[in-house]
């Protein structure tokens, strides 16, 4: 998902990105990404950090129910960067 974000920015020369959410928020001021798809990815990537930097104790029915109840967030990603990339023909 990072990558993939990171990839529009650069593509559509959107700017350097200061910090890692910055991607989302340029692509939300172009256009790509809606206000509220920007704050699911944001808080995706936040639990990503959390899973891979292990801060903290890890909940595993917590990690459980997200990854059986928010695909959709996923599908959703997947969708407007497809939809993105036929409008942009980037």
């Amino acid at each position: 998902m990072m990558d993939v974000c990171a990839l529009f920015v650069s593509g559509l020369r959107l700017g350097l990105p200061a910090e890692e959410d910055d991607v989302f928020e340029k692509l939300e001021r172009a256009k790509i990404i809606s206000p509220t798809l920007s704050g699911v990815l944001k808080t995706m990537k936040g639990f990503r950090n959390i899973l891979v930097r292990e801060y903290g104790g890890i909940d595993h029915a917590i990690v459980y129910k997200v990854a059986t109840t928010r695909i959709e967030d996923l599908e959703a990603f997947r969708a407007r960067m497809v939809q993105a990339l036929q409008e942009k023909e980037v």
